[in-house]
């Protein structure tokens, strides 16, 4: 059975001028599910969002919602809402005045009908019996669930979220992106969610869309995502890495893994783009995956512990490597752990981790290191 789509946009292309914001992007969401764009500042990802709520119009392409081209639909009759970063909550209501503000705009049914359905959304991100507070009498995160629940009483299609969390501590932030991603399970609705803050992304979606220069670079889960990015900037910018430039691809071993030189180290990596022998490729190590011991891994290679900075639950290893003709420094992220070594500055190890564990890509310079 063929899945249904909420939102489609159609090689989409906006231009302000000689700018191009968003470059013939083309996407689908499906019902019911978390879908978010993420990029960096100036990707483009706003205004594809505000191309989805008719604030922008298209340059060119086409855009569904629930299957009706909507580009020339005006905001107001399109079944989405959106929530914004800053809230815009009125400071002169109470929670239930915020609520039903929507309500009151659209017209047609009564006070205690508008007020009805208010506590309804009010009650389903966790507010009930808050209706009468005012504003400036409720927490940050309240906030954050009063502007879902004035979005939700209109019952949109698609819900728009344009990094409502980016102004929230991070503690809060983190309690929030656990919070929102439970409540969009249990309600069903689709979000779209745009936002740079990759952890974000990756805890709460079912599929990401990267953005970069107005282009999309890839869309998968977070998994595939973050173990098997498919460009050299999703690479770079979707999780940590140890990312060693200019090394010359030597050979390939089989279809997925090659060997790459970095000054005298022979390293192993899965290609993440189509590689041949004598190419320059950047390697990207998750620093999570190696091991600061010995393994049955492809690539084991002696190395020197130079710095160690405590992050509570992990620390960061620096490690220097003892081969090679160049300095290479690796760092190491150690889950603080019963299984976990003991380590201290200036002990030799030996770093070990799986050739999946990096990710080869062209060196966009083409320089060697």
């Amino acid at each position: 059975m063929p899945q249904e789509i909420d939102v489609s946009l159609v090689h989409v292309t906006k231009k302000f001028g000689d700018l191009v914001a968003v470059d013939d992007v083309s996407f689908e969401v499906p019902k019911g599910s978390f879908f978010s764009i993420l990029g960096p500042s100036g990707s483009g990802k706003t205004t594809v969002l505000r191309m989805i709520a008719g604030f922008e119009t298209p340059t060119s392409g086409d855009i569904y919602i629930g299957g009706e081209r909507v580009n020339d639909v005006p905001p107001n009759k399109r079944r989405c809402n959106m929530v914004f970063q800053r809230l815009a909550l009125f400071p002169m209501m109470d929670v239930l005045g915020n609520v039903t503000f929507g309500l009151r705009r659209r017209g047609g049914m009564s006070k205690a009908e508008m007020e009805r359905l208010a506590r309804k959304a009010l009650e389903r991100v966790g507010l009930q019996g808050l209706g009468r507070r005012k504003i400036n009498q409720i927490s940050g995160g309240q906030q954050q669930r009063v502007a879902l629940a004035r979005s939700l009483v209109l019952d949109p299609t698609v819900l728009l979220l344009d990094e409502p969390l980016g102004s929230l501590d991070l503690k809060l932030r983190q309690d929030m992106k656990l919070e929102l991603k439970h409540l969009q399970a249990r309600m069903g609705t689709t979000f779209v969610y745009i936002t740079h803050d990759q952890t974000i992304a990756l805890a709460m979606s079912d599929t990401i869309a990267v953005i970069n220069r107005g282009k999309i670079e890839q869309i998968a889960s977070p998994e595939e995502l973050y173990r098997r990015p498919a460009t050299h900037f999703v690479a770079s910018f979707v999780g940590e890495n140890n990312k060693l430039e200019g090394g010359r691809l030597v050979r390939m071993r089989d279809a997925q893994v090659c060997e790459v030189d970095f000054g005298g180290i022979l390293m192993s990596g899965r290609m993440g783009e189509p590689l041949s022998p004598g190419d320059t490729v950047d390697l990207f190590i998750r620093p999570e995956m190696i091991s600061l011991r010995p393994g049955r891994h492809e690539n084991g290679f002696p190395g020197k512990i130079e710095e160690i900075n405590f992050d509570g639950s992990h620390s960061l290893i620096v490690v220097n490597l003892l081969e090679g003709r160049a300095p290479i420094t690796i760092n190491v992220k150690l889950q603080h752990t019963e299984q976990a070594p003991e380590v201290a500055a200036g002990d030799l190890v030996t770093l070990s981790w799986r050739w999946d564990a990096a990710n080869a890509f062209r060196s966009p310079t083409g320089k060697e290191a």
